[in-house]
């Protein structure tokens, strides 16, 4: 049987919680800046971290079995959009960066061996170079002797050596340490703010007004939830000439309309709410979204059957009306 890796699941948070015990009770014992909470639960913890958008947990499965794990997280240095821009520049003097770390790596230690870690280390950086991480940080124990080693010939260099010292604090009054520096604006409810993906800048109207993605909503102005329970947030379309995301008249974004299904929800395929795409024209030998005699975009409709219901393809996919 060979050992091979995979993504992990919600159901695998049983099979996972004794190994990142075991990867805490290590930590703790080698860390004296760290204290393990005593019945602290596992399995809620993994369920939660699963439940993140850009957390990823790989597994390492040998005969069936869950022999090991490692959980890692992306994030952007880049400060929300939602701080003040005096504040913006002066948080950080260097540029941001867009980061892969990693919140656990644990292996059975019969099965910790070089190939078997190396597997877990090779998918994590694969799903960083997905999402165009520049920067990987790590933070490897002193004694790990054998993962700095295995890290030095993947690539990896030696940047900083960390030092702690633990104080024990027995008050219970202790200063507060959570006041807000940092004036914000208050974003909308649910709201996402609109990037650009070519330099991450806010998007602004033509008015200066930041553009924010708003998720789908019924007629009394609740959220349409997806099979997972999270809010359903539609497409903004671009223009196929200059890649800009496309506003109407009005000033407003432009997004593809949700596909309901006869029950009057989102309808999903393999998990993803589905949405109508736009429909193109050839004008003067150039692609051009197309619109009708009053300016609107024009989308394309799914076929429905006499019920109602969205026709799909033996794939499951739903089937669009020819125009």
């Amino acid at each position: 049987m060979k050992y091979r890796q995979r993504l992990a699941v919600t159901k695998d948070k049983t099979r996972i919680a004794p190994l990142w015990y075991a990867f805490a009770q290590e930590r703790s014992q080698s860390d004296p800046a760290i204290t393990l909470k005593p019945n602290f639960d596992f399995e809620r913890y993994i369920e939660y971290q699963l439940s993140k958008p850009h957390t990823y947990c790989f597994v390492l499965e040998f005969d069936e079995e869950i022999v090991g794990f490692i959980c890692i997280y992306i994030y952007d240095e880049a400060p929300p959009p939602n701080l003040q821009v005096d504040i913006e520049i002066l948080e950080n003097p260097f540029k941001p960066r867009r980061v892969g770390a990693v919140l656990g790596l644990y292996v059975e230690e019969k099965h910790r061996k070089p190939e078997t870690i190396k597997l877990l280390i090779d998918v994590a950086i694969a799903k960083g170079a997905e999402l165009k991480i520049s920067d990987i940080d790590l933070l490897i124990s002193i004694e790990q002797t054998g993962i700095q080693a295995l890290l030095t010939r993947a690539g990896f260099t030696k940047s900083a050596v960390q030092y702690t010292k633990h104080f024990e604090i027995t008050e219970t009054d202790l200063p507060n340490l959570h006041t807000h520096l940092l004036k914000e604006v208050e974003i909308p409810a649910d709201a996402i703010t609109l990037r650009d993906p070519k330099n991450n800048a806010v998007v602004k109207n033509s008015q200066g007004e930041i553009v924010y993605l708003y998720p789908v909503k019924n007629a009394a102005g609740i959220n349409y939830k997806n099979s997972r329970g999270l809010p359903i947030y539609p497409t903004p379309i671009r223009d196929p000439q200059t890649q800009e995301w496309v506003f109407d008249s009005d000033g407003k974004l432009v997004v593809c309309p949700a596909i309901f299904d006869a029950d009057g929800e989102v309808l999903e395929y393999q998990g993803i709410p589905q949405f109508c795409t736009p429909t193109y024209e050839l004008i003067d030998g150039k692609l051009q979204l197309k619109q009708d005699d009053n300016g609107n975009y024009v989308f394309a409709e799914v076929e429905k059957d006499e019920a109602g219901k969205v026709v799909r393809s033996p794939d499951g996919k739903p089937i669009f009306k020819h125009s």
